[in-house]
């Protein structure tokens, strides 16, 4: 039987740096390994050190533009650690442009395949630095927002915010 977590364990594995992003949709936590973004949280994630890496600056200015609608797209270096399939679905979310949409079953015929959007879906959720990689603009076949790491609040606030939401669920919603 697998041994029960300590509350000491997570700061043992605590990213070596965070920076927190005060956004319109809260609080958003972003780890670096000091090189590559490796996440990025709705949740507050522990910190084990004080200088901040150049790599996060940039991802802080580029979130800031990006909520303040001055950028529309992210330049920033990505650690993407998955499975082959969640690469390439990881890899078409970038493709989707800022104020557009796609549904999970586009996603999953343009990577060919035994793809479902039910597996591209699991592989949206699994995305480690939503926004950046805007799994946020995948909704279902019948235009409905449906499941966001960060609730579906933030996912109609991001949509609202590109121009993407339909105009009945931007109503409805």
């Amino acid at each position: 039987m697998p041994s029960r977590p300590t509350t000491q364990e997570p700061e043992l594995f605590a990213p070596l740096h965070v920076v927190v992003v005060e956004s319109p949709i809260g609080k958003l936590w972003v780890e670096s390994d000091g090189a590559l973004i490796t996440r990025l949280s709705f949740d507050a994630l522990h910190v084990r050190q004080a200088k901040v890496p150049t790599v996060l600056e940039e991802a802080h200015k580029q979130l800031d533009a990006y909520f303040t609608g001055r950028s529309r797209k992210f330049d920033l270096p990505v650690q993407r650690l998955g499975s082959r399939f969640q690469k390439l679905v990881w890899e078409a979310l970038d493709h989707i442009p800022y104020g557009t949409s796609e549904t999970y079953q586009g996603i999953a015929e343009s990577i060919g395949g035994k793809a479902n959007a039910r597996t591209v879906g699991n592989a949206c959720g699994s995305n480690p630095v939503p926004i950046i990689v805007p799994c946020h603009r995948v909704l279902s076949a019948d235009g409905l927002l449906t499941g966001y790491v960060g609730g579906i609040w933030r996912k109609k606030w991001l949509l609202q915010h590109e121009g993407a939401l339909p105009k009945e669920l931007f109503d409805e919603a």
